[in-house]
């Protein structure tokens, strides 16, 4: 056999792949008495039809096997002799094969990972936002946690920042109810604005199991050729109306809520504030790393594998099959929108390859085993997982990419940002 490789671009690649007459007849031999096995012809026994007969009989089955058993063997020794390795089937073309005496000649097509260049990775200029933690974030988590301690009590008059729960059934013209259009157990703050502005404040006034009718002005839509301001109505059943009495921010509110290490509404705030820079800190970090990817990317630009792209796209679109059984997925649409996500992801997958490659970076199986002995889990749990060689695999590229972006980070140009002032206040770590 002789193969010769013809490089078409960075990841396509051509073999042209020759074999020889005495290559073929082991093939063909084997065909040959696999079909006299099991050929029946009158006159002989199962298995003992003369070998010529056999050629002559089957001489178009023998073709077709020989063809198809010579591709499936010389296709994976010409890739075991040039030593590539494709990302996905090859392409069979060019075929020339009359008869074993003649030999075979054809091409694969194959796509392989793309040769990737490294321009720069490292000095990276890259935003950072600056985690800070303002007194409106700690007022919030305080009034969610007098909201989720409130005292609930039925009310009769709807007043605003009641909550009240209602059914809607929309007018037609003469106030006559559409069919199909009764909207049951709406539930809204009067006065958040979450629901519509306009409506909640209709809702003032209402009594508990009151019937009322309810009209809100639709502003003109060009879009829909309505050019003049229009009116909806609903019928409104008041169903019940809540009031939430909140708890006095004080040591005595502290003391009810469900945590014995808080005593006091300072050790309080401090833990507020203090998990709110924890969670800053994450999305900061978070925000950061994708930053770096992007900028990593746009540093090293290559194209993707069209065959890699395509199977990464099946995969989603199967999943997304799997999560919804009960809908029918736009497999066209699938493949337009995550496109561009696609190839993101697959241009990181191959670049982060390479660069622990250049860095030789590694992870021991010690290292496997420690972060799994940290795991909040028990001794049974943790067994489970040191035999399960898909878990530890994963867990082992999760630690090379962790090992890899901390590298990155550490010779990267840091610019840190203030979250209210990104286009103003910018401050370069390197400069301070």
């Amino acid at each position: 056999m002789q193969v010769n490789v013809k490089e078409i671009n960075d990841f396509k690649r051509i073999l042209s792949v020759q074999i020889d007459a005495s290559e073929l007849q082991g093939i063909e031999s084997r065909v040959i008495q696999k079909i006299r096995r099991s050929a029946a012809l009158p006159g002989f026994r199962k298995g003992r039809v003369p070998l010529g007969i056999i050629k002559q009989r089957y001489a178009d089955t023998i073709k077709l096997e020989v063809m198809e058993d010579s591709i499936s063997e010389f296709y994976g020794k010409a890739l075991d002799e040039t030593n590539l390795q494709p990302v996905s089937q090859g392409k069979i073309n060019n075929l020339k094969f009359e008869n074993t005496n003649d030999g075979m000649e054809f091409d694969i097509e194959i796509e392989v990972e793309p040769h990737i260049n490294l321009k720069k990775y490292k000095g990276l200029k890259v935003e950072k936002e600056i985690p800070i933690v303002t007194d409106e974030m700690r007022e919030r988590v305080l009034n969610s946690l007098r909201e989720r301690y409130a005292t609930i009590s039925n009310v009769d008059n709807a007043k605003e920042g009641d909550h009240i729960t209602f059914d809607a059934q929309l007018l037609g013209e003469g106030d006559v109810p559409v069919v199909g259009k009764k909207f049951e157990d709406i539930s809204v703050k009067i006065g958040s604005g979450d629901f519509d502005p306009e409506f909640e404040k209709e809702l003032i006034g209402l009594k508990n199991k009151q019937k009322s009718v309810v009209r809100k002005s639709i502003p003109p839509d060009p879009s829909k050729n309505r050019s003049k301001p229009t009116t909806e109505s609903y019928e409104i059943k008041v169903k019940q109306i809540e009031e939430k009495e909140l708890p006095e921010l004080n040591d005595e509110f502290v003391k009810n809520i469900e945590d014995e290490t808080l005593e006091t509404l300072a050790q309080l705030n401090e833990r507020i504030k203090t998990n709110l820079k924890i969670d800053l800190e994450r999305r900061s970090q978070e925000q950061f790393v994708s930053r770096l990817i992007d900028e990593l990317l746009k540093e090293n630009p290559f194209d993707v594998p069209s065959s890699m792209l395509e199977h990464y796209l099946d995969h989603l679109i199967e999943d997304l099959k799997n999560q919804s059984k009960d809908k029918n997925i736009d497999e066209g649409a699938v493949r337009q929108n995550y496109r561009a996500y696609a190839i993101h992801n697959i241009r990181w997958y191959l670049l982060k390859k390479k660069l622990i490659e250049t860095e030789n970076i590694n992870v021991g199986m010690s290292e496997i085993e420690q972060r799994i002995d940290n795991m909040n889990l028990d001794d049974k749990q943790k067994k489970q997982l040191r035999q399960n060689i898909q878990f530890k695999n994963n867990l082992k590229d999760d630690l090379l990419e962790q090992k890899l972006i901390k590298l990155l980070e550490s010779h990267a140009d840091i610019v840190e940002i203030f979250p209210q002032e990104k286009d103003e206040t910018k401050i370069d770590r390197k400069e301070t």
